[in-house]
């Protein structure tokens, strides 16, 4: 098959982008933008072309969507060398291969307890680790140091952390039944008050046009915040029946929630009332839920090694579960939408192309205790891994780097 050449991947990549942040319309992007800064019009014409739009209009939109800037550039001017030249060369970018191998190239040190979560900026630059230390800490992926002091606020460990679509505020959850949000720039607290539940708060997800913050924990109750009004409670969703234990938000506005009792359910929460749709209920407590990058598929992992995989669209299971792990899967993230990546109580992480159940390259292997959670870049190009060693790891595509 002819590569594609790199005008198509500019526009596919944008696309995709615009996918991942939940499709806001081109009016709402321009008025985001600034008023006055772009037009409708100008917002049409670099999404629909035919021409390559002009860099400084691209950027703008890029960084708007929560993109990585400095990736888009690179495609941008292998686009307009095309253009100029008539020459529908192989683009810059490739994604990366199946079966690639996978090594850590930095390991990051420095919490005093277990690693529960981490999580990629938009644009790729910053990771975020909580931990059970009641710290908050972030990380340049360029070298892996530290991205100023350490945040502190927490009464008790922190268990969930999320960046918004724009990278502008860093949510995180904690044993202390608050959700803190802070300034992940200048790594200080938000000027706003804690979120508050009546238990411990173990989940906490942006929706991907960034307007609402989705929250869940202890008290078995999902938990939905106002971003657009000085983060006022939207909506409180009942049903479950125990604790949850993780969140996800998909592209579409879904909402997938986990519980201890071995139930998943999804939510859509619109100017209507709140629909609920229950997915179904294992023996085993659900760890941990992923949707893929497109949205249309959702993905559970349980305490007893399993992987449930369903279909957004119908809500129904796609395959049978399999054993991923000869213990609790507490991790769980699409590389793709073929590829899913499962973290375990084992100390690893295992790729997997979940339509057949066949592993799609090695494992992860390094860290010395249980893995928390694994996290992908919004490129495809990095992965993050929590541990109880007291670590998280980045890890690349390629040899080893020391």
């Amino acid at each position: 098959m002819t590569p594609a050449g790199p005008i198509t991947v500019l526009f596919d990549r944008l696309h995709e982008l615009h996918l991942r942040a939940g499709e806001p319309g081109l009016r709402q992007i321009a008025r985001d933008i600034g008023i006055g800064v772009l037009s409708h019009a100008t917002v049409h014409n670099a999404f629909t072309g035919p021409r390559v739009p002009k860099w400084g209009y691209l950027e703008l939109i890029v960084e708007t969507l929560g993109g990585d800037t400095a990736l888009f550039h690179t495609l941008w001017l292998a686009a307009r060398q095309a253009e100029r030249t008539g020459q529908a060369a192989p683009a810059i970018f490739s994604p990366v291969p199946d079966g690639a191998a996978w090594a850590c190239t930095n390991i990051l040190t420095g919490h005093d307890g277990e690693v529960t979560g981490v999580a990629f900026s938009p644009n790729g630059r910053l990771l975020a680790t909580v931990s059970a230390d009641m710290s908050v800490r972030l990380w340049s992926t360029h070298d892996g140091t530290p991205h100023g002091e350490p945040m502190n606020g927490h009464r008790g460990p922190v268990w969930g952390v999320a960046f918004s679509p724009t990278g502008r505020c860093l949510a995180t959850a904690s044993v202390d039944t608050t959700v803190r949000l802070w300034d992940p720039h200048t790594a200080t607290a938000l000027a706003v008050p804690p979120l508050e539940h009546d238990g411990y708060v173990v989940a906490v997800a942006f929706s991907l046009h960034g307007r609402a913050l989705v929250t869940g924990g202890g008290d078995t109750l999902v938990r939905v915040w106002d971003l657009t009004d000085g983060f006022s409670l939207r909506s409180v969703l009942t049903g479950h029946t125990d604790a949850i234990n993780d969140l996800a938000v998909s592209p579409r506005g879904w909402i997938a929630s986990s519980d201890a009792n071995g139930e998943v359910r999804l939510w859509h929460v619109g100017d209507r009332e709140p629909v609920d749709v229950h997915l179904g209920r294992h023996p085993s407590s659900m760890a941990c839920v992923a949707f893929s990058p497109d949205g249309r598929t959702l993905a559970a992992g349980a305490d007893d090694g399993t992987v449930h995989v369903w279909t957004t669209a119908t809500r129904t299971c796609v395959r049978q579960p399999w054993t991923a792990h000869d213990s609790p899967v507490w991790g769980l993230a699409f590389l793709d939408p073929d590829t899913l990546i499962t973290a375990g109580r084992d100390h690893t992480a295992q790729f997997w192309n979940w339509a057949t159940a066949v592993p799609a390259g090695a494992p992860l292997l390094g860290h010395e205790d249980a893995l928390t959670q694994v996290a992908v870049d919004q490129a495809g190009t990095m992965l993050a891994t929590a541990s109880d060693d007291g670590t998280a790891r980045l890890w690349r595509p390629g040899p080893t780097r020391r």
